[in-house]
C-alpha cells in the first residue's frame, strides 16, 4: 500500500482542527505558538516531536544548518552514494573534455573551449543530485527513509523541469550579480526554494519560481541570510579540500601551475598543464562537490519546510503524518 504524502499540496486543506478546547497534536496549551516571523518559543519547542532530522515546528537558524548535517548522517547510504556518483561523473567529464581540448599541446589548457561541454554535463548532473537529495531530506523530516527507487522515480518524472529550473535560476542569478549586483542578490533570495518546491509540489517551471517567491515574501532577508550561511559552511568544506589538492598539484606540476600563462609576442598564452595535474585538480573538485552538495541541498530543503511551517501551518500536518506512521 502506498504511503500517504507527508506534505499536503499547496492550497489543500490540512488534516483538520482539534476538538474545541484541546491543543493540536504536539502543541502546548494556552496558545503559546510563536508569533509570525519570530523564533520558536522555548516552551512550545519542547512539545514538538522530532521523528527525523529536525523538530516539527518553525526552526531556528542553527537547527536548519544542523538539520542538513543530521539528514546526511541519518541517510548516509543513499545521500553519499548519490553524491559520490555525481562527483565521479563530473570529474570524469572534466578530465575527458580537458584532455580533448588540450591534446594538441600535450596536456591540459585551462579555459579551453572543449571544457564547456564538461561544465554543462556537470550542471545537469548537479541539478539531478540536488533534486534527489531534496527528496531524501524532506522524507527524513517525518522519519521516513527514502530509498533509491523513490528518489529515481521523482527525479525522472521531473527531469526536464528540474534541469530547466536549476539552469534558469543559476544563469539569471549569475548575470544579475555580475552586471547589476542587486538583482542577482534579490533573485538568489526569492528563488531560494524553487527546486524544493518543484520536487515536493510538482508544479511547472514558472509555478516553482512563483511558489518560491511567495514563500520568501515578507522574510526575504531571513531566507537569504540562512541560505548564505549554509552555503558559506559548504564553501568552507569544499575550499579546504581544494586547498589540499592545490598544494599537491603544485608539487606535481611545479612551475607550470605557478604560472599558467606565458608572455610572448601577441600577449599572454596559456600553458598546457600535465595530465597528472589535471587529474589532481578534478579529483579535488570532485571530493569538494561530494562533501558540499548534501549540505547545500539540505539547507534549501529545510528552508522550504521551515517557510511552509511559518506561513502555512505545515508543522501540524507533519506532526500528524509522523504520528500516523508511529501508530502503523
Amino acid at each position: 500500500m502506498a504511503e500517504p504524502p507527508p506534505y499536503p499540496p499547496y492550497g489543500q486543506p490540512t488534516y483538520g482542527q482539534p476538538p474545541y478546547g484541546q491543543p493540536p497534536y504536539g502543541q502546548p496549551p494556552y496558545g503559546q505558538m510563536p508569533a509570525y516571523g519570530q523564533p520558536p518559543d522555548p516552551f512550545y519547542g519542547q512539545f514538538a516531536p522530532k521523528p527525523g532530522c529536525i523538530p516539527l515546528r518553525p526552526l531556528a537558524v542553527g537547527e536548519i544548518i544542523g538539520g542538513a548535517f543530521a539528514a546526511t548522517r541519518r541517510n548516509a547510504r543513499v545521500v553519499l552514494t548519490l553524491s559520490a556518483l555525481v562527483a565521479v561523473l563530473q570529474a570524469l567529464a572534466g578530465i575527458w573534455f580537458g584532455l580533448s581540448g588540450g591534446a594538441s599541446g600535450g596536456g591540459y589548457h585551462p579555459g579551453s573551449g572543449a571544457s564547456l561541454a564538461g561544465v554543462l554535463i556537470g550542471a545537469v548532473a548537479a541539478s539531478m543530485l540536488s533534486g534527489g537529495l531534496i527528496v531524501v531530506v524532506t522524507e527524513d523530516v517525518v522519519g521516513r527513509r527514502a530509498g533509491f527507487a523513490l528518489v529515481w522515480r521523482k527525479v525522472r518524472s521531473r527531469f526536464w523541469r528540474l534541469v530547466a529550473v536549476s539552469l534558469i535560476t543559476s544563469v539569471l542569478e549569475f548575470v544579475g550579480l555580475v552586471l547589476f549586483v542587486a538583482p542577482g542578490v534579490w533573485l538568489w533570495g526569492i528563488w531560494a526554494v524553487a527546486v524544493p518546491a518543484l520536487m515536493i509540489e510538482n508544479p511547472g517551471i514558472g509555478g516553482a519560481l512563483r511558489r518560491s517567491r511567495e514563500l520568501a515574501r515578507g522574510m526575504f532577508w531571513r531566507v537569504w541570510g540562512v541560505r548564505a550561511l549554509g552555503y558559506l559552511v559548504s564553501f568552507g568544506v569544499s575550499f579546504a579540500v581544494s586547498l589540499v589538492f592545490g598544494v599537491l598539484t603544485i608539487a606535481v606540476a611545479g612551475s607550470q601551475v605557478q604560472s599558467q600563462f606565458q608572455f610572448g609576442s601577441g600577449g599572454y598564452h596559456p600553458v598546457a598543464l600535465p595530465t597528472s595535474a589535471l587529474i589532481l585538480i578534478e579529483i579535488g573538485s570532485a571530493i569538494g562537490a561530494f562533501l558540499s552538495a548534501p549540505i547545500k541541498a539540505g539547507v534549501d530543503s529545510l528552508l522550504y519546510v521551515d517557510q511552509r511551517m511559518r506561513r502555512e501551518g505545515l508543522a501540524q500536518d507533519l506532526q500528524q503524518a509522523a504520528a500516523t506512521m508511529r501508530r502503523d
